[in-house]
């Protein structure tokens, strides 16, 4: 990856704004000199000792293993998941404002987000708190057209305003101040900007008592369980609107509907889907958030 003028305008030091410049020795500093970032292979690490949150540290260790543990571009073995992974998928790209130039991927995991955008014109920086799935994420997608960052969302390392849209899929449920989340990304969002949130949808959660700290721990890391009126509810800023929707019908896939109707058009696929939740009383796999800023 290339770090261009462009894509350094956007950068900050987290928390203060302070704009960037690359140095030649492989690193980002500040213009008053009180901070220093590695680059690692090209990818800009923004992880610090500071963060709002008091998890933060726990927090980072933990989803820097899972990504040395898993490749997330080989997920969804199963035919029936893969079909409902694609169609939340098609539901992202299809929220993306055509206008928008810049696009930040929050957690971007295998990098589909930039692989599915970039083709459609769009500047897509690919983030994570591990470097692992940024790095995954570039040689997946090689283009002038990607980037990529290490950080944490709690301590984003974008100037206000920056970016036009902001994809956050299946991130929310993890963190550990879901209001505080929200809030980070839209200090960076620009005016007229959108955010887009994804989450599985009033999500019973289970726990397991772990062998090693003998305390209960919620399965596949699932700290919150959302609906359209709690995750609304986390909305706090003044933004020019706000919606929450359920879909990818739990009827649909436990029927195999989904697996018949996959090769319908996307739209056409919506439609029945809608139909669907609507019918079974809004018994649904995903929640969609989005946010006009």
């Amino acid at each position: 990856m290339k770090l261009t003028p462009e894509f350094i305008n956007l950068l900050a030091v987290p928390g203060t704004g302070i704009a960037l410049k690359e140095e030649p020795n492989l690193e980002l500093r500040s213009f008053d000199g009180s901070r220093s970032f590695p680059l690692r292979n090209g990818i800009p690490v923004f992880l610090s000792d500071t963060s709002p949150i008091d998890a933060s540290m726990d927090y980072r260790d933990h989803y820097m293993r899972d990504a040395e543990a898993f490749d997330f571009s080989k997920e969804f073995q199963d035919p029936l998941d893969r079909i409902e992974v694609n169609r939340l998928r098609q539901r992202i790209i299809a929220e993306v404002p055509q206008q928008a130039e810049w696009v930040l991927d929050v957690g971007c995991g295998s990098g589909w987000a930039a692989e599915s955008l970039i083709p459609k014109n769009k500047k897509v920086i690919s983030m994570d708190i591990s470097y692992k799935n940024p790095e995954r994420a570039l040689v997946r997608t090689a283009s002038d057209h990607h980037f990529a960052v290490v950080a944490d969302t709690f301590a984003l390392p974008f100037k206000k305003g920056a970016l036009d849209c902001i994809i956050a899929s299946e991130i929310i449920e993890h963190v550990p101040d879901p209001g505080l989340f929200i809030q980070s990304l839209l200090q960076v969002l620009k005016p007229g900007g959108k955010l887009i949130i994804t989450t599985p949808y009033n999500e019973k959660i289970k726990y397991s008592l772990c062998i090693h700290c003998n305390q209960l721990t919620p399965h596949h890391a699932h700290l919150h369980s959302f609906t359209e009126q709690s995750i609304k509810a986390l909305v706090t800023d003044k933004v020019k609107s706000s919606t929450a929707k359920a879909f990818n019908s739990k009827a649909a896939f436990q029927l195999r509907i989904a697996s018949l109707l996959k090769f319908l058009p996307f739209l056409l696929w919506k439609c029945v889907d809608g139909f669907f939740v609507r019918l079974t009383g809004k018994k649904a796999y995903r929640l969609m958030l989005t946010i006009v800023k």
